[in-house]
């Protein structure tokens, strides 16, 4: 078996393992500072041990591994992703460059060609899905989540705790990170480095192998937004009496694409994503003209 080989087979068996302890019915999950997370964190600590890398946690529960006998306290290369997911998600994003990392490091055991250390970082919260911010495990790590941020509360509303106490739960100084103290002197990084999966179908179907990053869009969000219009009965009241609200934010988004397709022909780089969008579950019916909707919006753009 050759170098290329056993490695494929080293990846596939750590993903598949945190895959089947994560799986939540079409996908995997696994939750930023929960318990998805957590088993993900101790599979690879006991694969880490396999490969002959040693592991800890810092003071925001990320996890560092590198090799035993490698003890320099030079400026590190950072070889790293998140762990977490999304609900449902997939298996390979952010998972899949924590493992390479892991196997890269195990690749260098016994070879003295490095100039400087190698550390690879398993993050944690890297994904807003399950507290409304995200890159918690991060900006934690550099003093940057604020202390407001540790009393956001958990996707599921009351009763499942703030980030605060998930961090708390998992063993991070949730004191040191309120105060924004600095787990993690900037100075002491001298690279980083990540693989990820491509979320996207670009590369597939232009058949890239690889591709490398050259930028990253940013975003603006409106997660929360309400069109009110006037419920009414659908079978006594006209169309030029209604205030259909599902009808308003249908033509609302109907000439935000339009506007969209106008602006890439300008030549500018834009995607628009308005993912949730729903009448209250406690008043809609089929025999009920809408008097409310919810719904999201997102543009994410290099040139924002």
């Amino acid at each position: 078996m050759n170098d290329t080989t056993a490695w494929r087979a080293q990846a596939e068996a750590l993903l598949n393992d945190i895959a089947d302890a994560t799986r939540d019915g079409p996908g995997i999950t696994r939750e930023s500072y929960g318990p998805g997370e957590d088993a993900a964190l101790q599979l690879l600590e006991q694969h880490a041990a396999a490969l002959g890398l040693a592991c800890e946690y810092d003071r925001a529960r990320n996890l560092w591994m590198r090799l035993a006998d490698d003890t320099r306290t030079d400026p590190v290369v950072v070889i790293g992703s998140h762990v977490d997911s999304v609900p449902q998600g997939g298996n390979y994003d952010g998972l899949a460059g924590v493992v390479a990392g892991m196997l890269v490091l195990s690749s260098l055991r016994g070879r003295h060609t490095q100039a400087a250390p190698v550390r690879v970082l398993a993050l944690r919260g890297e994904e807003s899905a399950w507290y409304g911010r995200a890159y918690m495990g991060s900006m934690a790590l550099l003093g940057r989540l604020p202390a407001a941020a540790l009393q956001l509360p958990h996707r599921t509303g009351a009763g499942a705790g703030t980030l605060g106490d998930a961090m708390a739960r998992c063993g991070a100084d949730v004191d040191a990170i309120a105060r924004g103290e600095s787990l993690l002197p900037v100075a002491a990084v001298a690279a980083y480095l990540e693989l990820h999966i491509e979320q996207g179908p670009v590369m597939v179907a232009r058949g890239w192998p690889v591709a490398a990053v050259t930028g990253i869009r940013g975003n603006v969000r409106h997660n929360r937004v309400r069109c009110i219009g006037e419920a009414g009965h659908s079978g006594a009241v006209p169309r030029w009496l209604r205030k259909d609200a599902v009808l308003a934010v249908a033509q609302l988004l109907s000439r935000m694409d339009e506007h969209w397709r106008v602006l890439l022909q300008m030549g500018m780089d834009l995607v628009m994503t308005s993912g949730i969008c729903t009448t209250p579950a406690q008043s809609h019916a089929v025999s009920v003209i809408p008097g409310e909707v919810q719904f999201s919006f997102e543009a994410r753009s290099q040139d924002a």
